[in-house]
């Protein structure tokens, strides 16, 4: 079981534009599991959650998604433009991530509620909400998914990075809600285990449970909000 792995060791030669859509969260060792052989991948995606919006096709949706499986990694060969916000993800991704460069000790720093509001990053949020929302949602949920996974690195403390940035609750934080006790099966929705979302990113889905399919070679990953 690994926390935040990489997008090179989920996906198989993932393009640039794949890491502004497809956090990882956790990597499941199926051995472990008793399961067989092979890993999956749990990922919080960006831009579901809206049944209204014009899905392109069967392997992306507002509520699942859906990835080919080498057993070892995930390849995706689905039509991602119908996110609402497509066109501007790449812009955003690279602010963000040069934002949180520049400001990594400041954004790593635990920050007391009279600071908060006048913080760095509070300010930039303050900037980013007069655009948009969506804008807003994407960069601030981008770094807190950073802070959390870097403070996790830094502290072996699995604490939402809202800790450090917000002053909210500090407490430890479920690495999953639920992992299967039960052996291989030749289901073709054989439950992998649930996980909460909003526990690792600040855009995280409310719940997210991962699937194989193994006659098709497919993963699936089903979302749920409250």
């Amino acid at each position: 079981m690994k926390l935040y792995p990489t997008i090179e060791e989920v996906f198989e030669e993932p393009s640039d534009f794949l890491k502004t859509v497809f956090f990882p969260l956790l990597t499941i060792d199926l051995a472990a599991m008793n399961k067989g052989e092979g890993k999956v991948h749990f990922l919080t995606v960006w831009g579901n959650g809206n049944p209204e919006l014009d899905f392109k096709d069967d392997l992306f949706n507002y509520d699942y998604i859906k990835f080919d499986w080498t057993g070892e990694k995930y390849k995706f060969w689905g039509d991602l433009s119908a996110i609402e916000t497509y066109a501007s993800l790449n812009e955003w991704y690279q602010e963000a991530e040069q934002e949180y460069l520049e400001n990594k000790t400041d954004y790593l720093t635990y920050k007391p509620w009279e600071e908060v509001k006048s913080s760095h990053l509070a300010l930039q949020n303050k900037r980013r909400k007069k655009v948009s929302f969506d804008y807003y949602h994407y960069v601030n949920g981008l770094i807190n998914y950073w802070i959390t996974r870097d403070k996790y690195v830094e502290t072996g403390k699995f604490v939402q990075g809202g800790a450090y940035t917000d002053d909210d609750s500090d407490h430890e934080r479920k690495i999953y809600e639920k992992l299967s006790n039960t052996g291989i099966t030749t289901r073709s929705n054989e439950l992998i285990g649930k996980v909460t979302g909003y526990n690792y990113s600040g855009f995280g889905e409310d719940e997210i449970s991962l699937y194989i399919d193994r006659k098709q070679n497919q993963v699936f990953q089903k979302f749920s909000w409250s």
